[in-house]
């Protein structure tokens, strides 16, 4: 017997003894010697996973970081890595909003304010609807806007010994948490930006109606040249939005409402003006004061009279006071004695009273100044415009002689070189 019919009948017969056991049939198929057997296959063990079990727990037991712990414990370390610039973005995202907020919440206020105040023919009409629409739409949007909801900041166990499955937990809720911020970033960020844009847009509009306000009262302070400069400064105060006196927010409604007040005040002064010209006695008043500004050297010059003046009544006296400004130009309020107009073509001290105040005002001017505050005057205003008169040619008593004493040469002089 040959090496391969042993095998061949051991072979068969460990078929047989098979097929006694199974109660059943079985083919046999014979390939270049082999014999095919329909056995119960045996499973095959992978060794490696419970070794690699008993390994992770043994790590994560003794607070190692090898094996697997060490991968799962890198992994959780560079997914908290991985969202710490976004916690950071979404951070500013939500200072964006909260200034966007702040920014869009005034600029409704001031625009909604000014739109509330607006005066017929101050202003363009159209400009103003705008400004309205514009304050309320960034009104309304603040109240839509929502508050950031930004997920709350995963507490991470820091401990020595941390098992590796605690870092594959922390590792999959890092990743879940920086989706989730990652989406409220984005709708907080387009928040804020429409928050400033309606800010910008409230407030662009209510500049934008402030201006076309400025244009109508130049306008008007051009149609209003008889009005008082005193009243018309302060119109221009509103139009330049500065100058003495003015102390409100650039395109306010408080600079709004103050321009107003000055166009209402200046109208009020030019119907005044028209008033008093249409007076029987402004025949006579209206030729002093144009006496007076063709003295004052450009000097803008308002004019007020009474019957009694600095104290002294005009059936007795002549009169007058000069309150002189540096500002706006430089300009004063003469306030003149009816007296001075009843005696003036007849009596040259009426004349010299006159010219007396136009030269108080004379300080005003930048080479006249430095003459009246120099060593011979030393800020004397009375000396100064008693010497200017006599310097002008009224060396009479009405100058300021028989009031205050004659001026020194010296100082006629010198007033003389601001004539």
């Amino acid at each position: 017997m040959t090496q391969t019919d042993t095998v061949e009948e051991a072979a068969t017969g460990q078929v047989d003894e098979v097929q006694e056991a199974q109660s059943g049939t079985v083919e046999e198929a014979a390939v270049a010697g082999a014999v095919v057997v329909p056995v119960e296959p045996r499973r095959r063990r992978t060794w490696w996973i419970p070794v690699l079990a008993v390994g992770i727990a043994l790590a994560g037991s003794t607070g190692t970081y090898l094996g697997a712990g060490y991968v799962a414990h890198e992994l959780r370390n560079e997914a908290i890595r991985d969202v710490a610039p976004l916690d950071e973005e979404a951070a500013d995202a939500v200072g964006d909003l909260r200034a966007g907020r702040t920014l869009a919440t005034a600029a409704a206020a001031d625009g909604s304010a000014m739109a509330g105040v607006v005066v017929a023919g101050l202003g363009s009409a159209d400009l103003a609807t705008e400004l309205g629409e514009a304050s309320q739409e960034a009104a309304d949007l603040v109240e839509d806007v929502e508050d950031p909801a930004l997920p709350e900041p995963i507490v991470y166990d820091e401990s020595s010994v941390r098992p590796a499955w605690t870092s594959i937990l922390e590792m999959l809720a890092t990743r879940a948490r920086a989706a989730d911020v990652a989406e409220e970033r984005e709708r907080v960020a387009d928040d804020a930006e429409a928050l400033a844009a309606a800010a910008r847009a409230a407030e662009d509009a209510r500049v934008a109606f402030y201006e076309s306000a400025t244009a109508s009262a130049a306008e008007a302070l051009a149609g209003n040249q008889h009005a008082t400069y005193e009243s018309r400064i302060e119109v221009q105060h509103g139009i330049d939005q500065t100058g003495t006196g003015w102390a409100q927010t650039r395109n306010s409604v408080g600079a709004y409402t103050a321009l107003a007040a000055a166009l209402d005040a200046m109208h009020a002064s030019a119907n005044a003006e028209a008033a008093r010209r249409a007076a029987p006695e402004y025949a006579v008043h209206g030729g002093i004061e144009d006496f007076a500004r063709s003295l004052a050297h450009g000097v803008n010059l308002d004019f007020r009279w009474a019957h009694v003046v600095n104290g002294l009544s005009s059936d007795e006296w002549y009169s007058g006071t000069a309150m002189y400004r540096y500002t706006d130009g430089g300009w004063a309020t003469i306030e003149l004695s009816h007296s001075i107009g009843w005696h003036w073509g007849e009596d040259v001290n009426a004349k010299a009273v006159v010219v007396h105040e136009v030269g108080h005002a004379q300080v005003v001017r930048p080479e006249c100044e430095p003459l009246y505050s120099g060593p011979v005057f030393n800020g004397d205003d009375e000396m100064w415009a008693t010497a200017w008169a006599i310097a002008s040619g009224y060396d009479v008593p009405g100058s300021g002689i028989e009031a205050y004493g004659r001026p020194s040469d010296a100082q006629i002089a010198e007033a003389g070189k601001c004539i």
